[in-house]
C-alpha cells in the first residue's frame, strides 16, 4: 500500500512539474504581449510629444494590466526614491528584478533592458528609432515563445504524465 501511495504521489508531481512548465510558457508570452503593448504606447506619446516620460510611466503604472502595472509602478516609485539614478540604470534594474515575477523570460528581459539606451537621451526620432527596433525584437521574441508554446506546451504535460506513469509501474 505505501508503495502504490509513493508511486502516485510521483506520477502526480511529475504531472505537476510538466504542466508547471506549460504555464511558464503561457506566462511568458502574455507578459510579453503585455510590455509590447506598452512599448506602443510609450512610442506614441514620445511620436506625438504629448506627454514626459515621467508622465507615461505614470500612466503606465495605473495600466490594467497587473504585469505592466507592476513594472511600471515599482519603475516610478524607484524613479522618485532614487532621484540621482540615470533613468536608463533604473530601468534596467527594474525589469530585471520584476522579469521572474511577471514571467518575462530572459531573452525578452534582454531585449526590453536595450530599450534603456534610447529612452530619455536623445531626440524624439533617435527614441522613437530605437524603441521600434526593440519592440521589433520583442515582438519576434514573443513569436518565438509562442511557437514554442505551440509546439512544447503540450509535450511538457505529455512527457509530466508519461514520466509519472512510468515511475509508477518501476515501482509498482
Amino acid at each position: 500500500m505505501l508503495k502504490l501511495l509513493g508511486a502516485v504521489m510521483i506520477f502526480g508531481s511529475c504531472a505537476a512539474l510538466g504542466l508547471s512548465a506549460r504555464q511558464a510558457l503561457r506566462r511568458r508570452v502574455a507578459a510579453a504581449d503585455a510590455l509590447l503593448l506598452a512599448m506602443q504606447l510609450i512610442e506614441s506619446e514620445i511620436a506625438g510629444r504629448r506627454a514626459t516620460l515621467p508622465e507615461i510611466i505614470g500612466e503606465l503604472a495605473e495600466n490594467d494590466n497587473s504585469s505592466v502595472r507592476l513594472v511600471f509602478a515599482s519603475l516610478q516609485r524607484r524613479l522618485r526614491e532614487q532621484n540621482g539614478l540615470s533613468l536608463g540604470y533604473l530601468w534596467r534594474f527594474n525589469l530585471r528584478e520584476c522579469a521572474a515575477e511577471i514571467g518575462l523570460g530572459e531573452s525578452e528581459c534582454n531585449i526590453l533592458c536595450e530599450a534603456a539606451n534610447y529612452l530619455g537621451r536623445y531626440d524624439a526620432n533617435e527614441q522613437l528609432a530605437g524603441l521600434r527596433q526593440v519592440s521589433r525584437r520583442l515582438s519576434a521574441a514573443r513569436e518565438q515563445a509562442a511557437g514554442e508554446l505551440a509546439n512544447k506546451g503540450n509535450l511538457y504535460r505529455t512527457c509530466g504524465i508519461a514520466t509519472g506513469i512510468l515511475v509508477v509501474l518501476v515501482l509498482i
